[in-house]
């Protein structure tokens, strides 16, 4: 795993921090009250088969998916690197769970928009 911090406030991760035990499914997911015109962030955390919680969010502004913490400016907070492995993994095993789910509508929302920045578009 790379996290590229080499421009502050826009780090990058390329890779698992950790390899992911399948199968994952979507544990927990919600919008934060923090704001912006996205509605404020949302999040998606998906579990392994370990009980490992791997947390990803929707950022307010753009609605990129980002892993790490729930909030943009956390120490643990980056960008899915455009390609990566970890953005087509993830955009993969987030849409698998939430078409599982009866209530995973806007997780797929915010999916569906997010993938106007990735390069899975």
């Amino acid at each position: 795993m790379t996290r590229d911090s080499s421009i502050p406030g826009y780090a990058e991760l390329d890779d698992w921090p950790r390899e992911p035990a399948p199968p994952l499914h979507i544990k927990d997911f919600g919008r934060y009250r923090d704001g912006g015109p996205r509605g404020g962030s949302f999040f998606v955390d998906l579990e392994d088969s370990h009980g490992t919680l791997f947390s990803f969010f929707f950022d307010r502004f753009l609605g990129r998916l980002c892993y790490g913490s729930e909030l943009n400016d956390g120490d643990d907070a980056a960008f899915l690197k455009r390609g990566s492995r970890i953005e087509a993994e993830a955009f993969s095993l987030i849409e698998s769970s939430a078409n599982q789910l009866r209530d995973g509508d806007e997780v797929l929302a915010c999916l569906r928009h997010a993938r106007t920045w990735a390069k899975l578009a």
